[in-house]
């Protein structure tokens, strides 16, 4: 644009993101000396920006200061939602019409510009229902502006895009405030041994450059320890596996994981809740339990009422990707069960000290037991003592032992004793030969 002996460059409409730098040109071709710089926002009582190179330099605004690109262009850093509007750049020159010997004359030039910003989508969340095979998705992007555009991909295991077309689609543009919530649901069919790793909901913002992947991936259900068997219930094998060759490790995605109510050991004729679970798998799995060749019952828990007898029961849990079954053995006891079960440790049995039971009655009676049997020993010991007329610790006359002298070697310090022994006998002797005086 041509003013005068000026020529004053701007865009129209310039364009900024929110948080990053923005640019307002007004530049001068050929550059004159500057008498005052101005800068206006339309709707603002002050200027924002103003500049005297004899003297100050202003910015009514912080965060305005002139570009480094020339000396009258206006940068705005860091751009706010607010800074959109209408802008006015008022340039004031000298100018002498190139005749040194008049005086020279301010001359003010103007130029008027729009600042548009833009902003990225702020959050992005993807929603979804299943019913077997049919899928129904909805993916949100909130706040942006202006509304960002969604496209749907899908990635085979083998790592590759491709589009999703021909979806039957919903799309939904909300306003708030000044900026835009954009919304799109699809409805998608897996198709019979469809291999598909993961559908994406891609966000694109073209304003700001700005694209946000928010993925659903699909997992099959998984069991560790697993046997490909052939069961009556299904015409082709499954993958089988018991709940006592799972280690409750969550390395794995989408294992299924069983817990019970209160255990898996119970009492007789009482009852026990099984609940399936599996983090991570989709579409979500469908649940089938069942006990020998009664009829299935499908969802997610099973109640059991009367066990009288140890049972194993069977859960099969499928989805369009795979199918497992685990097998629960669940155990009726008479005994005290509660330290084997916790439901919370899917079956792990834990076991604690049963001497922790003891308290201090217990104690003392047992210990009260004891001293009354010493008692009683004690006393029928002296009773049998004196009973024979001998005191207790006297030496008692009796018949000699018969000791084996093949068994028992004869010791020197014997000898003595049984000298003594042989002595008394043969004086007891003389002495009943001999007349009393």
């Amino acid at each position: 644009t041509l003013i005068g002996t000026v020529d004053l460059k701007y865009d129209d409409v310039s364009y900024a993101t929110v948080q990053q730098k923005a640019f307002l040109r007004c530049g001068m071709m050929p550059v004159q000396p500057i008498k005052e710089l101005w800068w206006f926002k339309i709707g603002a009582e002050e200027p924002i920006y103003y500049y005297d190179p004899t003297s100050i330099e202003a910015a009514v605004m912080e965060r305005a200061r002139r570009s480094s690109r020339d000396n009258t262009s206006l940068e705005i850093y860091p751009t706010q939602l607010d800074d959109e509007g209408e802008y006015i750049c008022r340039v004031v020159v000298w100018d002498n019409t190139g005749n040194s010997t008049k005086p020279s004359i301010p001359i003010s030039r103007e130029a008027r510009m729009m600042l548009k910003v833009n902003v990225p989508p702020e959050k992005v969340e993807i929603t979804h229902l299943t019913s077997g095979r049919n899928l129904s998705l909805r993916c949100k992007s909130e706040g942006a502006k202006p509304p960002a555009d969604i496209l749907w991909t899908k990635t085979s295991p083998d790592g590759v895009e491709t589009e999703l077309h021909d979806l039957t689609k919903v799309r939904e543009i909300e306003p708030t405030g000044d900026l835009y919530d954009t919304a799109e649901q699809i409805f998608y069919h897996l198709e019979e041994n469809e291999m598909i790793a993961k559908i994406s909901c891609v966000v694109r913002h073209h304003n700001t450059n700005t694209t946000i992947y928010k993925n659903i991936t699909f997992v099959s259900p998984a069991i560790q320890n697993a046997l490909k068997v052939t069961m009556q219930r299904f015409a082709d094998p499954v993958l089988y596996s018991s709940i006592e060759n799972q280690d409750g490790q969550d390395n794995v995605a989408g294992l299924v994981k069983i817990s019970a109510d209160p255990g898996f050991k119970v009492l007789y004729n009482t009852s026990v809740t099984l609940k399936a679970s599996a983090p991570g798998v989709f579409p979500e799995p469908r649940y089938l339990w069942w006990v020998g060749d009664q009829t299935g019952i499908a969802g997610r828990e099973l109640h059991i009422t009367n066990l009288e007898e140890d049972k194993s029961y069977f859960v099969l849990a499928e989805n369009p990707l795979g199918r497992v079954v685990l097998q629960i053995p669940v155990y009726v006891t008479s005994a005290d069960y509660s330290q084997w079960n916790d439901s919370s440790n899917d079956g792990d049995a834990r076991i604690t000290d049963a001497s922790s039971g003891l308290d201090t009655g217990a104690i003392i009676g047992i210990v009260i037991g004891v001293l009354i049997v010493v008692f009683f020993i004690g006393f029928a010991v002296w009773y049998w003592t004196i009973r024979d007329g001998t005191q207790v610790f006297s030496p008692k006359k009796e018949k000699p032992h018969v000791i084996d002298e093949e068994t028992i070697p004869f010791r020197s310090t014997d000898k003595p004793l049984m000298r003594t022994i042989s002595t008394q006998t043969l004086e007891g002797r003389r002495s009943r030969r001999e007349p009393s005086i």
